[in-house]
């Protein structure tokens, strides 16, 4: 489930005057099962959403929450478990790597209110940025960021921790183009979790019922508009899918002269060599070319919308940073402190 989806539901269950148990992965090394941001609820009704990884490890939580909803609202924990057998904080599973597990049974008197603050901000993307605050005592939310450091990161993992969680999504796409490519890939994009923004100049495009909710749909004038009608261009990539290549010609003058995490357009290899002889032709540098990746999707059958998404969304996965050796080595080392 995706983060908006998560805390929504939390939301939905404190504002019928339900406690709700909580369990979020808040750090964890390669080879864990549960990946930091990874999380999972479990409601008085006995309804779980979500998971921290799965396995006995999950099924022990989970008995774990149920006798603490019975007991009541109590302040959060954080547990190291490591996933190796004859050690200490063992998870009872054998795949490497360890995580820690911020958990937390919330009270609808003291936690609602900071829940329903955040999960505003989570709603409206382009508004201010808020941060979802936990400690051992409490929860609290505050507009601040985005922060240098990251969406979510835990601090101090010991007996004086603090877990953050920022509402902007940072894993943004803006598709340029609402056709039936462009919605497969919204659909997709919408179900890893990504905030996506589309743009046709085609109103009647997006009538279409099976566009997700939450995308964000905008109808420019003209595709040269788009470039700057994108928030938070530092966290967007970008993919260019118009009706025509004189739409794409459009839209890629005028994004490729500004700084994209990733620009990427559709079509056939004789496509892309006319776009870029164009480009040229209308005195665009070479290096403002450079950035515009194509034909892109990964090779592999991919003859249909479903499956052109598919293979754009792999090669943007793919894209996506990872962990460097340094910050491995300083989570390596904050664990260690931890033990």
């Amino acid at each position: 489930m995706t983060t908006s989806d998560f805390w929504q539901s939390v939301d939905a269950r404190l504002a019928q005057g339900e406690p709700v148990f909580i369990a979020i992965v808040a750090a964890a090394t390669r080879g864990s099962p549960g990946t930091p941001g990874a999380r999972l609820l479990l409601g008085r009704d006995g309804m779980i959403e979500g998971t921290i990884g799965g396995g006995i490890m999950e099924r022990t939580l989970l008995d774990e929450a149920r006798a603490r909803l019975d007991a009541g609202p109590a302040p959060p924990q954080l547990v190291r478990q490591v996933h190796r057998r004859n050690t200490p904080d063992a998870s009872g599973l054998i795949c490497a790597g360890e995580q820690h597990n911020l958990t937390a049974v919330l009270d609808p008197r003291s936690d609602l209110a900071p829940i329903q603050q955040f999960c505003r901000a989570l709603a409206d993307q382009d508004a201010h940025c808020s941060t979802l605050a936990i400690d051992k005592t409490s929860l609290h939310c505050s507009k601040a960021g985005p922060d240098p450091a990251g969406t979510l990161r835990l601090e101090q993992p010991g007996d004086d921790w603090h877990y953050f969680e920022e509402s902007l999504n940072r894993r943004r796409l803006a598709i340029i183009g609402g056709g039936h490519c462009g919605l497969a890939l919204a659909r997709l994009a919408a179900d890893i979790g990504y905030h996506i923004d589309v743009f046709d100049t085609r109103a009647g495009v997006f009538d279409d019922a099976a566009w997700p909710v939450g995308v964000a749909r905008h109808v420019p004038d003209t595709y040269a508009e788009v470039a700057h009608a994108i928030h938070h261009p530092d966290f967007t990539r970008v993919v260019v899918m118009t009706t025509a290549v004189d739409g794409d010609i459009e839209a890629l003058a005028a994004l490729a002269p500004l700084q994209w995490p990733w620009l990427g357009v559709m079509g056939s290899r004789a496509k892309i060599d006319h776009i870029h002889k164009t480009l040229a032709a209308q005195g665009m540098p070479d290096a403002q070319r450079e950035r515009i990746h194509g034909p892109i999707g990964l090779e592999m059958k991919s003859d249909t919308p479903p499956e052109i998404a598919v293979s754009i969304m792999a090669q943007l996965l793919a894209a996506e940073p990872r962990a460097t050796e340094g910050e491995s080595a300083r989570r390596r080392q904050t664990e260690h402190n931890a033990r």
